[in-house]
């Protein structure tokens, strides 16, 4: 274990990062493959000590750092790298920026300039919202260049507190993980469903009621899996914040233990003060207000820790944006009954049969059975054909993973017959996983090709 505390010489919270408040425990301290200039840096993200100091010494100097995956490629650094170089060089505007790769990018990198003001906000409001202080002890369980250690990390070590790197590589290693649970205590535990799933594998019999805040965030866990989140955190409120790495957290809805458990789906929440909502089609642009009448629409958002734009050709190209220069976010969603819904993703509806289907909708049937945990689908074009197919996951140890027929006549209870998948590729371990910790689906169907 490496323990680190130092103290900051910033004088306004307003303009500076004040990162080295904080502590860091269980960082491995890696050596860091990265590529450092005065004018920028582009790391590696291992969850090291030096690495996190370094990025915010950088930013509060006017630098750029680039966090990107540990699995990177030598010639995902070299893209990276050049593109920052040619940025930092012919770039006019002043102060730092934090920049991102997005969660879903694949082939050519695609990074998100986050500037200095902005991440001070947002670090500010996680800091009020969840009372971060020197008592906050929060396991971080994503990768460092995902952006959800914007919160669980970040603001956590701007409070003064303490951050439990724990190796993203052994989320499945369950005495790895409750031996980090027993030791250090968390009271703060972020997750989005693939760590979820990792964390509910651990003993029935484990608890630690020293947690009390739990966030879900990027993506839908199933009701099993939420049900066995309450039993391993019973004394924990519960959080389900949305967002993105272009805008960040901007709705939050926060639930009793029973309601996140018993909960068909979880409901996306109310905006996060400052946070602009909106439901948009190609008529009209609603303000998502308690007094809306129903409807649907794309979700459009604006917040005060916007992303200046992707750092492209060596400059900052903007954000794609529509009325009230709020951001696309590309998600389908429903406000009816005081409450905003999540319908799907726009561009994972695709055309099979003769009709739109949506993946996401075939995702959330297989979850909704109970006998699948995680599930991820997509389509395959075989000659002239186009066949759907679907990956599936349970945590449940004991019963093993259900058969395809079983969980196909359960489906088909749920889907109409267009809908249902062509394939069902049964895994008996958890799914490989992408740089951001999330499932990967190339990897997915490379290991169900080769059946």
């Amino acid at each position: 274990m490496v323990t680190t505390t130092t103290r900051s010489t910033a004088t306004s919270a307003h303009s500076w990062l004040t990162l080295s408040t904080g502590t860091i425990v269980e960082s491995d301290d890696a050596p860091r493959h990265h590529v450092t200039q005065h004018a920028f840096g582009i790391y590696r993200a291992t969850k090291s000590i030096r690495l996190i100091n370094e990025c915010a010494d950088l930013i509060n100097r006017g630098g750029i750092a680039a966090l990107i995956p540990v699995s990177a490629s030598d010639a995902y650094l070299e893209a990276i790298a050049e593109q920052i170089e040619l940025f930092a060089r012919t770039r006019t505007e002043p102060g730092g920026i934090l920049a991102l790769p997005t969660s879903g990018s694949t082939g050519a990198p695609k990074l998100v300039a986050i500037p200095a003001s902005g991440l001070v906000q947002f670090l500010g409001w996680g800091e009020q919202h969840f009372g971060f202080d020197e008592t906050t002890i929060s396991l971080s369980l994503s990768p460092w260049n995902f952006d959800v250690s914007l919160l669980d990390t970040w603001a956590v070590l701007s409070a003064g507190g303490t951050v439990v790197a724990a190796d993203t590589a052994r989320l499945y290693d369950t005495n790895y993980l409750t031996e980090l649970l027993h030791r250090h205590r968390p009271t703060f535990v972020q997750v989005v469903p693939a760590t979820l799933d990792a964390l509910v594998n651990l003993s029935d019999a484990d608890s630690y009621d020293t947690v009390h805040d739990v966030v879900l965030t990027g993506g839908i866990a199933s009701q099993s899996l939420r049900a066995a989140a309450t039993r391993l955190f019973p004394q924990a409120t519960f959080h389900n914040i949305y967002g993105s790495t272009e805008v960040n957290d901007c709705l939050i809805e926060t639930l009793s233990a029973e309601k996140f458990a018993g909960a068909d789906s979880l409901p996306l929440g109310r905006p996060i003060n400052g946070c602009e909502v909106f439901l948009g089609t190609e008529d009209e642009v609603q303000r998502l207000d308690p007094q809306m009448p129903d409807a649907e629409g794309e979700l459009l958002v604006r917040t005060p820790w916007m992303a200046l734009g992707y750092i492209h050709a060596g400059a900052i190209r903007p954000l794609p944006t529509r009325e009230n220069h709020c951001y696309p976010m590309r998600d389908h969603a429903s406000w009816s009954a005081q409450q905003l819904r999540y319908l799907g993703r726009y561009d994972r509806t695709v055309k099979i049969r003769g009709q739109r289907v949506s993946l996401d909708e075939i995702e959330q049937a297989a979850r909704s059975t109970s006998l699948a945990e995680m599930a991820c689908a997509w389509i395959a074009e075989v000659g002239t054909n186009t066949e759907l197919h679907m990956a599936y996951t349970t945590s449940n140890q004991t019963l093993g993973t259900p058969s395809s027929l079983v969980l196909r006549m359960a489906m088909s209870a749920i889907l109409p017959p267009f809908a249902m998948p062509n394939q069902l590729h049964p895994f008996d371990s958890p799914f490989p996983l992408n740089g951001n910790g999330k499932p990967d689906l190339a990897s997915i169907k490379s290991l169900t090709e080769s059946e």
